[in-house]
């Protein structure tokens, strides 16, 4: 189950606040692509303890943003993060990075797309 992950800022319509000069790019600004990695990582963590990214549907699309993002934070902060090897630590890793950068900038957002071609 392939899925694509990214963390992308959303064009900000505010102005309020902001400092003079170009706004900040708006599009994708990391892309991690994994396989079972995530899957496997939510097994070994077990599901009651990462339920919202257990949720995500590995075959559609979702976007998480605000409360959703700050759930998951809590939520990884909350688990054994040094049960985790490799391309599962590295995964989850980038996740709780992004989810962090998200609760400090709310134009950033964390996309899942899943393998819809592959759809049961």
């Amino acid at each position: 189950m392939t899925l694509v992950i990214e963390l992308r800022r959303r064009v900000s319509t505010s102005r309020t606040g902001r400092k003079p000069g170009p706004r900040p790019a708006a599009g994708t600004l990391e892309r991690i692509v994994v396989v079972g990695e995530l899957w496997a990582a939510v097994e070994t963590l077990g599901r009651h303890r990462l339920p919202l990214l257990a949720d995500v549907d590995p075959y559609g699309d979702a976007v998480l943003r605000g409360e959703a993002v700050d759930r998951m934070v809590r939520e990884l902060e909350g688990s054994d993060l040094a049960r985790l090897r490799g391309a599962e630590s590295e995964a989850i890793s980038t996740l709780l990075a992004w989810g962090r950068r998200c609760r400090v900038d709310q134009d950033l957002l964390i996309a899942f797309s899943g393998d819809e071609s592959v759809s049961p």
